[in-house]
């Protein structure tokens, strides 16, 4: 396995533990060690993203692309995130209720298991789908929106921890949530069909 195989790769491996230092509070109520796993939260997530970006300027210089990368790199993309979204269903901050309720999350999982169903009858095929300006939008809000998310989390768990308080930022944090709820929606929406539109003889083609 080269280079770029492997840190795509290592996407995957660290999921186990982001979701882990995401829900710690589900586990323990000592602050310290909340507001120190939802740090290592947001340090695991960027990191991960940012192996995204050179695991392909490296296959690119190196010339070492290969059929797994192709196929495992958008994968490994959508575990990580909807593993992010998906627990976002179980924490509940500021209030009891879930930062994204779960009628959200089941249409983001199933755009994506569409697009990549498709992807994988397209390829079989011999064709490659390339990712349009909607589905980049899409992707771009996703990633922000978690780390936002996680952002504002440890921003609040550090401020309750030395002693602040943190009632005006429970006010304006569910307002920040559900307008980039929204946005993720309504973008997960729009680029789906409009992926399901522009290659719908994929589909056709198997009647």
């Amino acid at each position: 396995m080269n280079l770029a195989n492997k840190l795509t790769f290592s996407r995957v491996l660290v999921i186990p533990f982001f979701v882990s230092f995401l829900l710690a509070g589900n586990i323990t109520n000592n602050l310290a060690i909340v507001t120190t796993c939802h740090w290592l939260a947001l340090v695991t997530f960027v990191g991960a993203t940012i192996t995204d970006y050179y695991d392909g300027v490296i296959a690119r210089r190196t010339n070492t692309s290969t059929a797994f990368g192709e196929l495992f790199d958008p994968l490994a993309d959508k575990l990580l995130t909807m593993a992010a979204f998906v627990s976002f269903v179980e924490l509940r901050v500021p209030s009891d209720r879930p930062i994204f309720p779960a009628w959200a999350i089941i249409i983001i999982l199933g755009r994506e298991f569409l697009v990549t169903g498709l992807r994988s009858v397209a390829t079989m095929r011999g064709r490659v789908i390339k990712a349009d300006r909607w589905g980049k939008h899409k992707t771009g809000w996703q990633l922000g929106t978690i780390i936002g998310i996680l952002v504002f989390l440890c921003i609040r768990d550090t401020m309750m921890w030395t002693g602040m308080s943190v009632e005006g930022f429970d006010r304006v944090l569910p307002y920040i949530f559900r307008g980039a709820l929204s946005i993720v929606v309504a973008l997960t929406v729009i680029s789906g069909a409009v992926y399901l539109r522009n290659n719908w003889d994929v589909i056709r083609d198997d009647d």
